[in-house]
């Protein structure tokens, strides 16, 4: 009876975040590794990124995601890996884990490339029984259980990429294994819903001056169904200023605005800051502060290797 009303109290936490299994992320365009693991390698150089997202601020026990990225070319440019680590909190209920990918990309014209990959992830997803409300707090198995699951799964996505253009389809979670904490129960409910991702993104240069750039991204999982829209004003490769609205489809037209800005220092690292929040006709929007995030970003790109002291000066 006590290990029915954990999973009960645990399915109904799942079913509950059940659209923020996978982690959110506003400034997803400046890291697109976090939605399409098919970018590593696409550049000839590494990437390492920073996130953390504190989402729906003044709500209890809201999402709390830590998030670290590593992705690059090896082999020449038609191979690439990566690898992530991330940690996502929401109350007693806990996801940590590591995911590496493999891509390959195929020339298809001077300026055109498809690329392919596949994920490996591993996940731990943990309740913490002493940090729920029970209606009998008595219940010594539940008061003092830390339980915890590992969860095996795998991902496949393609990436177009020209000069201007990018689209990406990126299908997570895609074996929708089982989340069981208990190896004598069997009934779980409870699994690692697939996704199904959708991103586009394009950028016009407007002399060398000023850029635009804009970015869709479409999330289907469970029929719920995600949009997001994001422009931003680029300011010599350097400044940049953005704004991006969340629609979920068939439903309320706009749910969340976001605002962002940021800063690219001697095309080596970046950094950039947005808040987003609900807006009053959600239930979140009556009650949140919004959702605040961080992004650090560093290039270790052979361009930004310069002598301190000219050649023609030695």
């Amino acid at each position: 009876m006590k290990r029915l009303i954990i999973l009960i109290v645990i399915i109904s936490a799942f079913g509950t975040l059940r659209a923020q299994q996978l982690e959110q992320w506003t400034q997803f365009a400046l890291n697109e590794y976090t939605i399409n693991p098919a970018v590593a390698g696409v550049d000839d150089y590494f990437h390492a990124n920073a996130m953390f997202r504190n989402q729906w601020a003044g709500v209890t026990d809201a999402p709390r995601t830590y998030y670290l990225s590593v992705h690059g070319p090896v082999w020449g440019d038609r191979m690439g890996i990566g690898g992530s680590v991330m940690n996502d909190v929401a109350g007693p209920i806990s996801r940590a884990g590591l995911q590496l990918n493999y891509a390959y990309h195929l020339k298809v014209s001077a300026e055109a490339r498809l690329s392919f990959t596949l994920t490996g992830s591993i996940m731990q997803w943990s309740a913490n029984g002493a940090e729920m409300r029970l209606e009998n707090s008595q219940d010594i198995a539940i008061n003092n259980g830390n339980m915890s699951a590992w969860v095996p799964d795998a991902g496949f996505g393609m990436r177009f990429t020209t000069k201007k253009f990018h689209a990406g389809i990126y299908i997570p979670q895609i074996t929708n294994s089982k989340l069981q904490f208990f190896s004598d129960y069997g009934g779980t409910l409870s699994e690692m819903n697939r996704h199904y991702y959708l991103n586009l993104g394009y950028r016009h240069d407007f002399g060398d001056d000023f850029a635009l750039e804009g970015n869709f991204f479409s999330r289907y999982v469970s029929s719920i169904f995600m949009q997001e829209f994001m422009v931003r004003g680029i300011i010599k490769d350097a400044v940049w200023i953005g704004v991006s609205a969340r629609a979920p489809m068939m439903e309320n037209p706009i749910s969340a605005i976001g605002m962002m800005v940021g800063y690219q220092f001697q095309n080596n690292m970046q950094i950039g800051y947005s808040y987003d929040f609900d807006l009053g006709n959600t239930k979140l929007g009556q009650v949140s502060n919004g959702s605040h995030e961080i992004m650090v970003g560093i290039r270790f790109s052979k361009k930004n290797a310069q002598p301190i002291i000219p050649a023609d000066e030695l």
